[in-house]
């Protein structure tokens, strides 16, 4: 895993585990993290780098008696607010509890539900295109593709209800009447993408 320290036995210590959480629809690895072992372990130690909890253990100690997890938060409140994260009794908000099962852990996280809102403007005249049929069509994942529909809201906009983008998502196809437009990503950094596109179908 990029980014992981490598420790030397001669230190006497040892790398136990190193969890990334990760965002589920584009696979990013999240960065801001603050964490804590619970319960906490003798002889085990945690610390984060940019995206990664490293936690490692004082060789020549009792190893415990239970398998420990590891309480894992999100501290960037714009990126917690864009995630699902239900709250976990006795920690601070946007904190997910990691089994540490493996040496080597990812955990996806999943974003709230978002929308996306296409401005459609004819070629010819720059006015609002509108009756149009707007679809958006996943580029990946079982055939045929999965795909949204999105209405007519106001002349011109079209706009999807407001669901989870699954990585099948990212990126996806808008169609106009059935007919490729445009190959768009989403912005997950907002809850509602716009776009604005001429219609050259």
């Amino acid at each position: 895993m990029n980014g992981t320290p490598h420790l030397l036995e001669s230190t006497g210590t040892v790398l136990r585990h190193a969890v990334r959480l990760l965002h589920a629809s584009t696979g990013a690895p999240l960065a801001g993290l603050a964490a804590q072992l619970d319960p906490p372990v003798p002889g085990w130690g945690v610390r984060t780098t940019s995206d990664t909890v490293v936690v490692t253990a004082r060789t020549g100690w009792p190893e415990p008696t239970s398998s420990p997890e590891l309480a894992v938060t999100v501290t960037d409140a714009a990126t917690a607010s864009r995630l699902v994260l239900p709250a976990v009794p006795g920690r601070p908000p946007a904190t997910v509890r990691v089994p540490l099962g493996a040496e080597r852990i990812d955990v996806a996280l999943h974003p709230v539900p978002m929308v996306l809102q296409v401005r459609l403007l004819d070629p010819a005249t720059g006015a609002p295109r509108t009756g149009a049929t707007v679809t958006a069509r996943a580029t990946s994942g079982p055939s045929p593709r999965p795909s949204l529909e999105a209405p007519e809201a106001d002349p011109g906009t079209y706009r999807t209800a407001a669901v989870e983008f699954t990585a099948d998502f990212n990126p996806l196809d808008l169609l106009v009447d059935g007919q490729p437009l445009r190959t768009l990503s989403l912005d997950f950094a907002t809850t509602t993408t716009r776009i604005r596109l001429v219609d050259t179908t």
